[in-house]
């Protein structure tokens, strides 16, 4: 299958952003203590990855080989999603991640809305629908945060360090 650079492009940014977004959920699961945070974030990093590989197996269907997803490259997708301060709150993360996910709503459903091929339209709509899922999940966490911090998290848990993000 021909596919446009911009559409192989906007495969490759969101594969990057996926792995991003992997990576952040797992090294913030890995730095809490509470377990029922710890599952929250590794099934959203699995769920991350689960996006990489549609999006990888997408491109390969669209070229016929995997994409080429360099250290240069992850680098540059870093730079895409915002890092918090090693000082943050868990509340202040989930407001990261609710913007992020928002982002990646609003990325994928531009690019769903101005591709011409239908096929890469319904995969970024899928991923779209996702991420919109995602945003929406952790604006209720957000919300139940910022009325009552003590129903989640201990004292003990804030602040702590966000150390593989750089």
């Amino acid at each position: 299958m021909k596919a446009s650079k911009k559409v192989l492009r906007v495969v490759e940014l969101g594969i990057l952003q996926e792995i991003k977004a992997r990576d952040f959920y797992r090294s913030i699961a890995s730095q809490l203590p509470d377990k029922g945070a710890n599952l929250k974030l590794d099934i959203m990093a699995d769920t991350e990855e689960e996006h990489r590989k549609i999006l990888t197996d997408w491109y390969k269907h669209l070229i016929g080989h995997e994409p080429d997803i360099s250290e240069a490259k992850k680098k540059e997708a870093k730079r895409l999603i915002k890092t918090p301060p090693k000082d943050s709150t868990i509340k202040d993360v989930v407001k990261v991640i609710c913007e992020a996910e928002e982002r990646a709503y609003n990325f994928y459903k531009t690019a769903g809305e101005k591709t011409e091929d239908p096929d890469s339209r319904k995969v970024f709509e899928k991923l779209a629908r996702m991420e919109k899922s995602h945003e929406e999940f952790f604006r209720d966490e957000y919300n139940t945060l910022v009325e009552d911090a003590s129903i989640r998290f201990g004292d003990e848990e804030i602040p702590w360090l966000i150390e593989a993000m750089e």
